[in-house]
Parts: structure tokens; C-alpha cells; sequence
């Protein structure tokens, strides 16, 4: 079993063992007795197929973003079981039709993006479709199927394209936006994991598509250029190119360190051996190699370190330049705002307007307020009548109670009929009550007379007068 059938079997939930008949047979006829079944084989062949090439495993080179068909692939396919899958021609032809599958050639040479093109079926799938119609399968000899060649996996590019662009959108300043193309490619297969890197093809398949289709970058053959914060479409200019072969250089002199660097630890430990074996000769040689090699170190890291000196004030200049063209817009939008204000002058007619307009609506303010007061005087005598009235009704009612209360209390002195020893007994206190009542009605009869302000006649004081001398004889 082939490396592709036993990824397709083990990930791929269409590829269960009792689905293969179906997948494996010649569906064709399904599209018309059976549209669903055919469109599931259709789905599932080219699902399966995008993520084994995603993996690298189809046939014929490593490639993640196309798939190339031809004998090859039939044979990775190919199980004992079930043969060769017979339907492959169709699976390739919609993938075409509907845009998800674009042959290489034409993917590369096309100037229009991918999004602005409908594909048309391929005329090979026709011409296949109409000799099937006829009952013939071969032609002198030559079977009929998908033509040998590549086709784009649009899906696997488009993933690929946006994990790229997020990962590169932290690039701000221009010298960082500006690459050599093998550190570009390095970038790229470290973002998309691919440690073996990418392949020739994968490589201009996705230049290509964030050129063309996504406007994301500019390329040539030795720079990258990636679209700066508010840029529609990257240009490489000769400044671009110069500071891409600076950086080249400098990303060679890194590989040259390291590779001196390990050169050097690895004479030191031979001479070391040599001391130790009492091999004087021989150490005398390598440490006369290693001291060359530190010699060639120390002058490669003084050039790099001059290198990086220099890019330092490329990218400071190059910021200096936005800092400049950021100034000149700022300095023509101040202009066009302050065209508009019009100057000091328009502007103080403005505000003494604004003052004016203010004072004439606290002059309105003020005058209906007016108006207002003098619509609201309120009668204070009224006011003064209606309080006496109200507190005379009170006085009343409290004389009234008084009255109510001393009557409760004759009453209470007559219910009580003594005996002639409790009357000896209890002649002090009789008095005593006698003088507590007296005194209480004489008070409250008293009160009558004063608060009420009104004559009495003669036979109410006369009537007062023998309650009074009654209650003191009793």
C-alpha cells in the first residue's frame, strides 16, 4: 500500500472501507440516475487528493500546491482489491469548471486574477465524454483520462497566502519590508513548516498568486517587496534592489560565522586530542589552521558588523523620509482647514455673532420671566384671613373638648352616692375632688370667655354662677 492510499484511508472520514467500491467504480453514470451519489464521489476525491498533496505525498515531487496527475498518481491509487479509481476524469473536470483547480501553465502565464476568470469545462473532458457516450474507451490504443500534467490546488494556495500575510504583516518599516528572494523563501517554508523547504514550483505558484491575485508583494528575481500600510500595489525601485542585495550579503556572512564558528570548535577539539596523544606535530599544524580560521572570523565580523552599521542608517533615513511626507500631508490638510476657517478675522465675527446672539436670548429669558412674576402676585391679606380662620376653628374645637370632658366628670361625682361613715372617713378627700373639679371648670369656663372675644348674656353667667355654687356646696 502506497504512502497516499494509506494517508487517504487513515484521515479521510469519505474513505471508509465500504465507500471504496462506490469511489473506486465508474460513478459517471450516477450524474444522471444518481446526482447526489456523484456529486459525494466528486467531493470526496478532490477533498482527499488537496490534503494528501498538503501533505507532499502525491506522486512525482513534494509540491503542497498543485497535483500532478498521470500514471503515477493511478498507481499510488491503485489497490489490490479494487484497482485503479476509473472516475478520476470528472473529479478534475469540475475542480476545473468551478475554479478550484487551474492547470500550472495557465496559472502562471495568466495577467488577469484568478477571481475575474470563469473556467469553462476543459474541451479534453468533453471530447472523453462524448467517445464514452459511443462505447468507446480507447483510442489507437491510448486511454482516455485527465491529460498528464499539474493543476493548482486554488485551496491550498489561499490557506498558504494567509498564513504567509499574517505572519509577514509585522514587518512596518520599509527596509523590513524588503527581502532577498532566498530569505524570503527561507521565511516562507519556516511560516508553512515545510523543513525540507519549497519546491521550485510551489515557490511561483505563491509569488504569483499574492502578486497578481492578493496585490500583497512586488517580486523579481532577487528582490521581494511586501505592501506597506496604506499601499494598493507595491513597486520595486532601485533603492529596493540595492537594500535587498545588502541584506543578501549580510544573510551570507551570517552562514559564513556560523560555519567558521563550527570550524573552529571543531580544530580546537583536534588539538586538544593531538596534546593529548603527545602528537606535537600534528598540533602545531591545526592549531596553525585554527588560527587562520579565527583570523578569516574576526575580519568576516567586522564587514558584517559594518553592514549592519550601514542598513542602520538606511532604515533611519528611510523613516526620516515618511516622517517628512507624513509632515507635508499634515502641513496641507492645516492649510485647507484654516482656507476654510477663513483667518482671525472670520473668526472673531464669528464669536462676537455668537456673543450677540447669547445676550439677546438672556434679554428674552429675562423678559418672560418677568411676565411671569407679574402674572403670579398673590394676595397676602387673603392669605393672613384664611389663617385666622383656620386657627379660630382649631380654638374651638380644643374649648369644645374641655366642655366634654368637665361634663364626664359632673356626671362621675353625681353617680357616686357615699355612705355616712365613707363620708366621714373620706371628707378630706371629697374636698379634695370637690376642689380639683371646681378649679378645672372654673379654668376651662374662664377660657370660654376670654378666647371666644364675645359678650355673654346674663342668664349664661347667672347659669355658670349656681353650677359653680352648687358643685362648692356639694
Amino acid at each position: 500500500m502506497s504512502e497516499l492510499l494509506s494517508f487517504l484511508l487513515q484521515h479521510e472520514e469519505s474513505f471508509r472501507r465500504f465507500r471504496l467500491p462506490s469511489l473506486y467504480s465508474d460513478f459517471r453514470s450516477q450524474q444522471a440516475i444518481n446526482p447526489d451519489g456523484y456529486k459525494t464521489n466528486l467531493n470526496a476525491w478532490e477533498a482527499g487528493l488537496t490534503h494528501a498533496a498538503n501533505a507532499g505525498l502525491i506522486p512525482g515531487g513534494r509540491d503542497i500546491f498543485s497535483l500532478r496527475t498521470g500514471e503515477s498518481l493511478l498507481h499510488a491509487l491503485e489497490t489490490k482489491e479494487w484497482g485503479r479509481p476509473l472516475a478520476l476524469t470528472p473529479v478534475i473536470a469540475a475542480a476545473v469548471a468551478e475554479g478550484r483547480m487551474i492547470p500550472l501553465s495557465e496559472f502562471l502565464t495568466s495577467p488577469t486574477c484568478i477571481y475575474e476568470q470563469k473556467e469553462a469545462v476543459p474541451p479534453w473532458f468533453l471530447v472523453t465524454w462524448a467517445l464514452r457516450q459511443l462505447g468507446l474507451r480507447r483510442v489507437q490504443n491510448v486511454k482516455l483520462g485527465p491529460p498528464i500534467g499539474s493543476y493548482v490546488l486554488i485551496g491550498n494556495v489561499e490557506r498558504a497566502a494567509i498564513k504567509v500575510s499574517e505572519a509577514m504583516d509585522v514587518r512596518f518599516g520599509r527596509i523590513d519590508r524588503v527581502l532577498p528572494m532566498n530569505v524570503f523563501a527561507a521565511e516562507v517554508a519556516r511560516i508553512l513548516e515545510q523543513p525540507s523547504g519549497l519546491t521550485d514550483d510551489d515557490l511561483k505558484i505563491l509569488l504569483v498568486y499574492l502578486a497578481r491575485d492578493k496585490s500583497y508583494l512586488a517580486y523579481n528575481s532577487l528582490t521581494v517587496k511586501l505592501r506597506g500600510k496604506g499601499e494598493t500595489s507595491p513597486v520595486i525601485t532601485t533603492e529596493d534592489t540595492n537594500i535587498a542585495y545588502l541584506k543578501a550579503l549580510m544573510a551570507d556572512l551570517h552562514l559564513q560565522l556560523e560555519s567558521l564558528n563550527m570550524k573552529v570548535a571543531e580544530l580546537d577539539q583536534k588539538a586538544r586530542s593531538a596534546v593529548a596523544s603527545k602528537n606535537r606535530i600534528v598540533a602545531l599544524a591545526v592549531l596553525r589552521s585554527k588560527k587562520l580560521y579565527e583570523t578569516i572570523f574576526s575580519r568576516r565580523s567586522e564587514t558584517l558588523s559594518q553592514l549592519e552599521g550601514i542598513c542602520t542608517k538606511i532604515e533611519t533615513a528611510a523613516d526620516q523620509i515618511e516622517a517628512i511626507k507624513a509632515m507635508k500631508a499634515s502641513a496641507s490638510i492645516l492649510k485647507g482647514l484654516n482656507t476654510e476657517i477663513g483667518g482671525v478675522e472670520t473668526v472673531e465675527e464669528v464669536l462676537n455673532g455668537l456673543r450677540n446672539e447669547i445676550e439677546h436670548i438672556g434679554d428674552v429669558e429675562a423678559l418672560i420671566n418677568g411676565t411671569a412674576q407679574a402674572t403670579t402676585i398673590v394676595d397676602e391679606g387673603a392669605i393672613d384671613e384664611e389663617l385666622q380662620a383656620l386657627e379660630k376653628q382649631d380654638r374651638a374645637k380644643e374649648d369644645e373638648k374641655a366642655v366634654l370632658e368637665t361634663k364626664k366628670k359632673f356626671e362621675l361625682l353625681d353617680s357616686m352616692v357615699p355612705s355616712e361613715t365613707a363620708m366621714r372617713s373620706g371628707e378630706e378627700n371629697v374636698q379634695k375632688a370637690h376642689s380639683l373639679v371646681s378649679d378645672s371648670s372654673t379654668h376651662a369656663l374662664g377660657r370660654l370667655s376670654i378666647e371666644s372675644g364675645e359678650s355673654r348674656t346674663i342668664s349664661q353667667k347667672h347659669s355658670e354662677g349656681t353650677a359653680i355654687q352648687e358643685i362648692q356646696q356639694a
